[in-house]
C-alpha cells in the first residue's frame, strides 16, 4: 500500500524526469520539502516494491508505479497568465497527482495568432514552472500535439472551455499511438477574459 507521502514522492520522480532535471535525492529533497534522510528511505521503500528504479543515483518510476499516480495535462500559449489560466491550472490540478502543462511553441503562436509571441516559450516555461500547482511545465512539439502527449502520456487531458481541439479525435488519435487517456472539457467562470481580448485593450 502506498502512502500518501510516497504518492508525492513518485509524482515528482515522474515529474522530475519529464523536465529533464533528473530525480535524485538532491532535486527530490529540493522539491518536496524532505531531509535527504526522509527521502531515501521513501525511495527504497518504493524500490522494495518495484514502483520506482534507482540507477547511478537517478530515480524513475516503473510501469507498476506509474500506474499508481494520475497524470493531468493541459496544453496553451499562455502568453499573458490570466485568472482564466490560473482557474483552468487550479481546476486541472485537484484532477491528479501531478499537472504537466505543455507551452506552445512561439512558432506556433506565429502561426496561429499571426503576430510575434507577447513573451517567448522559454521565458513562459519559467513562469508556468513557477506555479505551485504546476508539477511540470513542457515546451510542445510544433505541429504535432501527439507527441508531446505521448512523451507526457497522461490519463487525462483537460481542455479549455474555448480551445478547438474535439474530445473524441484526441482520444482515438492518441489510442492508435498507443497512449490511453480521457479528454474533459472545462467550463469558465468568466468566458470573456482571453489573451487576445486583453491585448487589445493595451
Amino acid at each position: 500500500m502506498v502512502t500518501r507521502h510516497e504518492r508525492k514522492v513518485l509524482a515528482a520522480v515522474y515529474s522530475l524526469a519529464l523536465t529533464g532535471g533528473g530525480a535524485t535525492v538532491g532535486t527530490l529533497s529540493e522539491r518536496l520539502g524532505l531531509g535527504p534522510r526522509e527521502v531515501r528511505s521513501h525511495l527504497a521503500a518504493l524500490e522494495e516494491e518495484g514502483l520506482v528504479a534507482l540507477v547511478r543515483g537517478r530515480a524513475s518510476v516503473t510501469r507498476k508505479g506509474r500506474r499508481r499516480i494520475r497524470v493531468v495535462f493541459i496544453g496553451g500559449g499562455f502568453e499573458v497568465i490570466h485568472y482564466g489560466h490560473i482557474y483552468t491550472i487550479s481546476k486541472a490540478r485537484s484532477l491528479g497527482d501531478v499537472l504537466v502543462v505543455a507551452v506552445a511553441r512561439d512558432g506556433t503562436i506565429r502561426r496561429r495568432k499571426h503576430r510575434e509571441p507577447v513573451s517567448s516559450e522559454r521565458e513562459r516555461v519559467e513562469l508556468l514552472s513557477s506555479l505551485r500547482q504546476v508539477d511540470a511545465a513542457i515546451l510542445g512539439v510544433e505541429g504535432d500535439i501527439y507527441e508531446t502527449l505521448e512523451r507526457a502520456s497522461p490519463d487525462l487531458v483537460v481542455l479549455g472551455y474555448d480551445q478547438h481541439h474535439v474530445a473524441a479525435d484526441i482520444e482515438r488519435e492518441a489510442k492508435a499511438r498507443g497512449v490511453r487517456l480521457k479528454v474533459m472539457r472545462l467550463d469558465s467562470p468568466h468566458p470573456g477574459l482571453k489573451t487576445s481580448s486583453l491585448l487589445n485593450e493595451l
